[in-house]
């Protein structure tokens, strides 16, 4: 992996984004999805501040990212989600407090987790499930370091899932009230009954997976290390974000079945660079209209709803820029969605998008540092 080879997948991820800008065709299908998106995240907030849960944001990125363009893989995302969230959330309670005032202990732990959470990811049918579970066992984890004991972090563990749940919830109420309404429309014009179900079909077709456990390996490794280094840095120095830079970490190593084949770094590489690019471009807008808006309710429903639309139609587009627009949706939700209530204080938004690069920059220097002592050979490294 070389400094070139970012720069080359910088300019790609540009170019993409800029030839999606300049092809910006709404079709039905993609302005459909949009707008399931933007209802499933407003509505997981406005169950947020109902309930009073603590971090917002977290229901609304919940919302967002189960939402597919079928009812059935919402549904099975949701069940993944809600499935690793619980079981995470109660391995953390559980070991937490143990070791959470030993951090010779402590830091290898956090990074065993995520390094069988990246190669479990990799190798499961049930892959988003170990995600969720991974992130939100090493976020309980690190919480009970500062309240080591049991009921003060299964009160936040409890909490963590209660805001899972309220986003799921949205999410699935609003997809299955579109799902059925798209029903009832085919039933009364059964020609669109094709087309739907050749969508369908063209969305079921996966490609088979087949698994190199040398490769798959090489993940878990570098996120296992990536993730104790983080750990022992925001032990000793308070470094913000580490929620979010643990996020990236993992998020990033979780590659399709025909890029884990290939066994190259460009494809992580890739991750990075268009989560770095969504996420600048999400922070860069997102905190130049927080002034704005002055934290009335209506402007800033409307300004969220804007960016979650633009970035959901970039991610269905065709133009190379998808995890661009995935990226930028769940960064702009973060940074435009406060914890408690509307607010126009762009600091808690710095601090996640500083996680989220944070995140990044050690992924990368473990990774250069992997390819110099040769994880990977050489011949690979540069496959496309």
């Amino acid at each position: 992996m070389r400094t070139h080879m970012f720069m080359q997948i910088g300019r790609d991820a540009l170019l993409a984004l800029g030839r999606e800008i300049a092809a910006w065709k709404p079709t039905h299908e993609r302005a459909l999805f949009g707008v399931e998106a933007v209802m499933s995240v407003v509505l997981s907030v406005a169950l947020a501040h109902l309930l009073h849960l603590p971090n917002t944001w977290w229901a609304a990125i919940s919302g967002f990212a189960v939402m597919q363009t079928r009812f059935s893989a919402s549904a099975e995302r949701a069940l993944h989600r809600v499935l690793g969230t619980i079981l995470g959330a109660l391995l953390g309670a559980l070991i937490g407090p143990m070791i959470g005032d030993r951090p010779w202990l402590f830091v290898p732990v956090l990074g065993i987790i995520g390094a069988l959470c990246v190669y479990r990811a990799n190798g499961s049918s049930a892959s988003y499930a170990w995600v969720l579970g991974g992130i939100t066992s090493l976020m309980v984890t690190y919480e009970a370091h500062e309240l080591l004991k049991f009921g003060p972090t299964a009160s936040f563990a409890m909490l963590r899932v209660a805001e899972v749940c309220v986003g799921t919830f949205a999410c699935l109420a609003v997809s299955g009230a579109f799902h059925v309404g798209i029903q009832w429309y085919e039933r009364r014009h059964p020609a669109s009954k094709v087309v739907a179900a050749a969508a369908a079909s063209a969305n079921d077709r996966r490609p088979t997976f087949e698994t190199l456990r040398h490769a798959r390996a090489v993940l878990a490794v570098q996120a296992g290390i990536a993730i104790a280094i983080l750990t022992a840095l925001t032990y000793a120095l308070k470094l913000p974000g580490f929620a979010q830079a643990l996020v990236t970490t993992i998020a990033v190593m979780i590659l399709p079945p025909t890029s884990i084949v290939v066994r190259s770094q460009k494809p992580v590489a890739d991750k990075m660079v268009q989560r770095v690019v969504g996420c600048l471009i999400a922070g860069a807008v997102g905190i130049a209209l927080l002034p704005l808006m002055h934290g009335q309710v209506v402007p800033c429903l409307l300004a969220l709803a804007a960016g979650v639309w633009a970035g959901c139609h970039v991610q269905t587009g065709k133009q190379g820029a998808s995890y661009i627009g995935r990226q930028f949706t769940i960064a702009f939700i973060m940074v435009f969605v406060q914890d408690h209530a509307w607010s126009a204080d762009p600091h808690p938004a710095m601090l996640r998008l500083a996680g989220i690069l944070t995140g990044i920059a050690i992924l990368t220097c473990v990774m250069l540092i992997a390819t110099r002592f040769s994880f990977l050979p050489a011949s690979e490294e540069a496959t496309p």
